[in-house]
């Protein structure tokens, strides 16, 4: 047996073939994460301000738009902004992150694995700091296979893989600081203003998806998203940048009656929604009838939809009325349990494990609220009043002649 002497350092570990692993991480990802993973990034952006106030805003290019007739979807934001250095810094590193890099706060790869992996032909990033601009193209090397910077020729015939850019296309919204994200989809042509295939509210896809991602914004923070980019820009009516304000504000604007019910590990946000006709006509923008999700640092995950919803209620215990019905799970912390997400933000784990829905149901329903109660007990009445017409109708007209 060899002996050897104790080590005075570690080789570190290295990665290779990014690509491959970027890309397998991915399809944990959901069709739609790269747009809660580049207004997270925008957030925080915003938050290492002084004054902690911004906007974000989710748009067209118009830019690239009267270049070349071709819808690009942007985000733009007034944050803190990143200097060229910062870019391949922040962008180019697989796990690294401008804000704190922890388990249950930033992985610092979210954008990386699934917004990249979903516009091979690059996101292009334009950023200022100090009133100065810098630019990347984070791009698949169609050659290589490679995830990473495209080198750029910079005004001086020199290349590098940042390049400054003139004031004059910094978007307003920007002053002396802010960064702006374009997403160039699978090629040069592709239009990524459009909906994915197969995705709810393909008119409104990016105010669905990140209404009914965010329970809420930080105070201080607007967040915007352009709907009806297809007609006129003069058309004000249709062609407009709808403020996204997330499910707390919608639920407690239409909510008839709300509380909370604490658990043993968690609390149980609840609302009855008033019977009217925004229960259905607002599908298109956000949640806005009966469903359940998990509620964790103003974000909401494992949200039910469809026919789901009727069966996560009725485990609630909510039998009658459930599509007025609303419930968030907000696991606790301070219960000693650990509550992290996957790499891919698409569920959330306690100590390692799926969320304990069962057992959550089962509290629930032994302290169902008396507003809910009494608003199932009205349901039910009120369909056997309208059963009990409609035998008498039946009858009349076996006799009507």
């Amino acid at each position: 047996m060899s002996s050897y002497i104790a080590h005075t350092g570690t080789l570190p570990i290295s990665v290779a073939q990014t690509g491959f692993m970027l890309e397998r991480l991915a399809k944990d990802c959901g069709e739609l994460q790269f747009l809660r993973e580049l207004t997270q990034n925008s957030i925080e952006s915003i938050l290492r301000t002084p004054n902690k106030t911004g906007e974000i805003v989710w748009d067209a290019d118009w830019t690239t738009y009267d270049l070349t007739g071709i819808y690009k979807l942007s985000i733009t934001d007034n944050g803190d902004g990143m200097t060229g250095e910062d870019m391949i810094k922040y962008i180019n590193h697989l796990s690294s992150s401008g804000g704190v890099q922890a388990h249950n706060a930033n992985y610092g790869v979210g954008a990386k694995i699934a917004a990249a992996t979903r516009n091979p032909a690059g996101l292009v990033y334009l950023s200022w700091r100090g009133d100065v601009g810098s630019m990347i193209h984070f791009w698949k090397d169609p050659q290589t296979g490679d995830y990473g910077l495209m080198q750029l020729q910079r005004p001086d015939d020199s290349w590098g893989h940042w390049a400054h850019v003139e004031n004059s296309v910094k978007p307003e919204l920007i002053g002396t600081h802010g960064t702006k994200v374009v997403l160039n989809g699978y090629t040069q042509d592709s239009n990524t203003m459009a909906a994915p295939e197969g995705v709810a509210a393909p008119s409104r896809w990016v105010t669905k998806y990140l209404n009914t991602r965010y329970f809420r914004f930080p105070n201080g923070i607007t967040v915007k998203a352009r709907e009806g980019w297809e007609n006129d820009r003069s058309d004000k009516d249709r062609n407009v940048l709808r403020t996204i304000i997330g499910q707390e504000r919608y639920l407690n604007e239409h909510a008839a009656s709300s509380g909370v019910v604490e658990l043993s590990n968690a609390n149980a946000h609840w609302w009855i929604l008033k019977n009217e006709s925004a229960l259905s006509q607002n599908t298109g923008f956000i949640a806005s009838s009966g469903h359940c999700a998990a509620l964790w640092k103003d974000e909401l995950y494992e949200m039910t939809s469809g026919r789901a919803n009727t069966a996560a209620l009725q485990n609630f215990g909510i039998i009658f009325g459930y599509q007025q019905v609303v419930i968030y799970i907000e696991p606790l912390e301070s219960s000693g349990a650990e509550i992290l997400t996957n790499t891919a933000r698409t569920n959330l784990m306690l100590n390692g494990n799926p969320l304990p829905w069962a057992d959550w149901q089962d509290e629930f329903r032994k302290a169902m609220p008396a507003e809910i109660t009494a608003h199932m007990e009205a349901v039910a009445a009120a369909s056997q009043a309208s059963d009990h017409k409609d035998s008498i109708k039946d009858r009349l007209k076996q006799i009507e002649e």
